[in-house]
This record gives C-alpha cells, sequence and structure tokens, in this order.
C-alpha cells in the first residue's frame, strides 16, 4: 500500500556557502525556497525511507557588458572613464584667386591694381563611422592657412585692411556656428607664402560633419604704380584643419551587428559539498539582465573549470527591454560536472539584434547580467 506526504522545507538556513561542510550537512547552510513537490515512494516494505523534491535558489556570481564594447574603433573611455574620446581624420582644402576673385579674370598674368574681392570656400568631415553625434565636453580644431596667392589679402598694397575669417560649423557650411575666429588685417599681415594657424574650440551637441569654413574680405589695392599686383588666376590659398581628438560626455553610435565581449567570471560554486551535488535533479541559471540601453543580443555561453571534461555551451536570446529575466537550462548530469567543483568560469559572448539602431551610450553605462542557480534536490 503506497501514501503520500508533503514534508515541509527547512527553514533559518544562512543563504551562502562559506566553507566547504560535511556531505550530510550540505542541506542545513543553503536556503530551501520551498517544497516544489513532494512524493513519498510507494513503499512495499513498511521500513522504506519517503523522498521528496525541493527546489534550491542559489546566488552564483555576476558578468558585465562594458559600454567601450559598443564602441567604435574611432571612439575609447578616457582613463578616468568620465568621457569617450572621438578620433576625427584631418582635412585639407583650397581656393583659387579665379574662384575667389572673379573680377581678376581679365587681369589674369598682368602687373595691376588689385581688385576688392569676398567670398569664402569651405570643407566638411565626417565623425568616425558608426558616429552619430555627440555631447562635447572639449573640443579643438587647429587650422593652418598658407598664402600662395602674390600680394598680402589682408594689407593690400594701397588699400584698407582686410579680414579672414576662420569658422567652424555643425553639420554643413549652413548649420549651427560652433566656434569662430576673425584675423584682422590691422593687426596681422598675411604676406605670399606665409602661414596662418589659429585654434577653433567649441563645447556642445555636436552631429556631423564637421565643416571648416574660410572666408575672406580683401579690400581694393591703390591705384598707384608702387600698389600694383601680379594677378594669377591659378594662385591658391591652401589651408589644413587637424581636428583634435575630442573629449565627449556622450555619444549615439550605431550599434547593429555589432559583436561583444562578457566580462569573464568566476562562479561561487565549488563550496557546495559532494552530498549536495548528488542529490541535484535539475536546474538551471536564472539570469536577471539589466539593460540600459534596451538592445536585443544573442549570446553564446560557456562554461569552463579545470575538471570539466569539455565547455559546456549554451545560446540564449536578450530581450530589447531596459530589464528582463532570462532562464537557462541544465541537465542533470550538466550540473552535477561543474556544482562543487573549483575554477569553474562563465564566459560568452554576443552579437547585437539586427535593426537595433543607434542607441545613446555614456562613459559609465554597463549591462549587467546577475545569475543565480535554481535548483531541484531529491531529498530523504
Amino acid at each position: 500500500m503506497s501514501r503520500t506526504s508533503v514534508l515541509p522545507a527547512p527553514r533559518d538556513a544562512p543563504a551562502r556557502v562559506g566553507t566547504r561542510s560535511p556531505p550530510g550537512r550540505a542541506l542545513g547552510i543553503l536556503i530551501s525556497l520551498g517544497v516544489v513537490a513532494s512524493t513519498a515512494l510507494a513503499c512495499d516494505l513498511p521500513t522504506e525511507v519517503p523522498q521528496w523534491d525541493q527546489r534550491w535558489i542559489i546566488p552564483a556570481d555576476r558578468t558585465t557588458v562594458g559600454v567601450e564594447e559598443l564602441l567604435p574603433d574611432d571612439v575609447r573611455l578616457t582613463s578616468d572613464r568620465s568621457a569617450f574620446t572621438v578620433e576625427v581624420e584631418p582635412i585639407s582644402f583650397r581656393e583659387s584667386l579665379g574662384n575667389l576673385c572673379p573680377a581678376c579674370a581679365p587681369l589674369d598674368g598682368l602687373l595691376a591694381p588689385k581688385p576688392a574681392f569676398q567670398d569664402d570656400f569651405h570643407e566638411s568631415v565626417e565623425l568616425p563611422k558608426d558616429v552619430e553625434g555627440a555631447e562635447v565636453r572639449r573640443g579643438q580644431v587647429v587650422v593652418l592657412a598658407q598664402n600662395g596667392l602674390s600680394f598680402d589679402p589682408l594689407r593690400p598694397p594701397g588699400g584698407n585692411p582686410g579680414t579672414v575669417t576662420l569658422s567652424l560649423r555643425d553639420g554643413g557650411p549652413a548649420g549651427p556656428l560652433l566656434a569662430q575666429v576673425l584675423v584682422d588685417g590691422a593687426t596681422t599681415s598675411f604676406s605670399p607664402g606665409a602661414f596662418l594657424t589659429r585654434v577653433l574650440e567649441y563645447s556642445g551637441p555636436l552631429g556631423t560633419p564637421l565643416t571648416v569654413t574660410v572666408g575672406v574680405n580683401s579690400p581694393a589695392g591703390g591705384t598707384s604704380p608702387s600698389d600694383r599686383v601680379m594677378v594669377r588666376l591659378s594662385d591658391q590659398i591652401q589651408v589644413s584643419a587637424t581636428p583634435q581628438d575630442l573629449e565627449v560626455t556622450s555619444a549615439v553610435v550605431r550599434v547593429d551587428g555589432r559583436s561583444f565581449d562578457l566580462i569573464d567570471t568566476e562562479l561561487d560554486v565549488q563550496d557546495l559539498d559532494e552530498g549536495f551535488v548528488e542529490r541535484v535533479q535539475s536546474g538551471a541559471f536564472l539570469m536577471e539582465i539589466d539593460n540600459p540601453w534596451s538592445l536585443g543580443a544573442n549570446l553564446e555561453l560557456t562554461l569552463r573549470g579545470p575538471t570539466l571534461g569539455s565547455p559546456i555551451v549554451k545560446n540564449l536570446s536578450v530581450p530589447a527591454a531596459p530589464s528582463s529575466s532570462v532562464r537557462v537550462e541544465f541537465t542533470r548530469d550538466e550540473l552535477q560536472s561543474f556544482l562543487g567543483q573549483p575554477g569553474v568560469t562563465l564566459t560568452g559572448g554576443g552579437t547585437v539584434a539586427p535593426g537595433t539602431g543607434a542607441v545613446s551610450v555614456t562613459p559609465h553605462q554597463s549591462l549587467t547580467v546577475e545569475t543565480r542557480l535554481d535548483l531541484v534536490l531529491r531529498v530523504g
């Protein structure tokens, strides 16, 4: 004759294993969350011992995906993790006298009074690939101009002083002004062959591209023979603009399909004694995921250890949500191969789901995975 009985779970046990305990005491040093199901074995003999299953939740460890795993190659964390540095390529461009001065066209190759002209020219540089924008804490562009004309446009012979305006704009030549420097011929010369260097400094929101504009306002020269200049339409003003590494406090980056690695972590399972492990029937990882970017991803987790014959590999999907719970199932043999063993590490990596698009990142962010073991034990 068989009987079924329900037995209560142990109470008031400490939450974590401190040191290895004798096999018979393993069940007394963990927290039991309750009896999942209890079924006494059908007994043909009156001396048969009843058995039941219990569910145990055991903290394992935490692993993270740092924000640096999502950054493009030209974006890096500063050493104190207070900002990102963004590397932007230098640019070079030039403009000819023929384009700057339409009135000079009939004078090409002649020694003549210098006509007045006012015009500008520009060039743009994109932010690094996959960077759509940034909040700049500190940025600089060093602009170097060389005068390839036969005269000084800032101080035309016999004329009034002129100006050169260097501007930095966001998104194109008509975009928001980020920085501007005026070079006044009243205090600065720009003689033939000379170089002119200025630094444009800026901060605040930045899109793409960055545009450097050179505006030249050169008055007419005098009419006396001594004031005449050689007019050559092919002569040029040459410019190079070198952005220094930008320091940004946040950035908008495209992450579709980007691969990343989990930070390796050692699981705290070696203090589970042999008697406890032998009673394990089934179980899983319960993974609580804090996802500041709300991006979906596909993960591959790998368990390794000196006593494992071969790594245990599990695949899972992370939902595109700020927080989620994921369950990773293990077989009884898999669990008993690593529970109670020293040096068991959790490693892995993943790929951001296609179609995720761009996300905003800041230096201190990380995706965090809190892992607990959810085990079913045979008791009795």
